[in-house]
């Protein structure tokens, strides 16, 4: 099966919500974390990551601070060797398993997405028929 990875902003506007959103990719089922751009504060930004995560692996691009490789209890990721690739958020469910589909059809380790809200329902319920997480109480 394919792996997804988000590809978070490095701009913080909360905290929070920044930290809540990370916790719940990696409760969706994503597989790596890594960030846009050339954030001054990347270290800081995927050390915070580490310290409200546990299985998500974190990539970083250029030196490895030790720091960071002890918060994330080795979950850094500076050269993995795999194929990962970048693609666009998805429109839609069917286009979610379609680009999945073609991507492992093409050999890739897995997708890197940028950051959209979206993305925790569509990694949680991928299948457009099944929405078993949805409860309907009538009364």
């Amino acid at each position: 099966m394919i792996k997804v990875g988000v590809r978070m902003p490095s701009d913080v506007d909360d905290a929070g919500d920044y930290l809540a959103n990370a916790r719940a990719l990696e409760a969706a089922g994503a597989g790596l974390i890594t960030l846009d751009g050339e954030a001054p504060d990347r270290w800081v930004l995927l050390g915070a990551i580490a310290a409200v995560t546990e299985r998500v692996q974190l990539l970083a691009d250029g030196s490895e601070p030790e720091s960071l490789r002890a918060l994330s209890r080795g979950r850094l990721v500076a050269d993995s060797g795999e194929s990962w690739v970048e693609v666009d958020v998805p429109a839609d469910r069917a286009s979610w398993v379609a680009m999945l589909e073609d991507q492992e059809s093409a050999g890739a380790t897995g997708v890197i997405i940028p950051w959209d809200p979206r993305l925790i329902d569509l990694l949680r319920n991928p299948d457009p028929d099944d929405r078993s997480d949805l409860l309907i109480a009538t009364g």
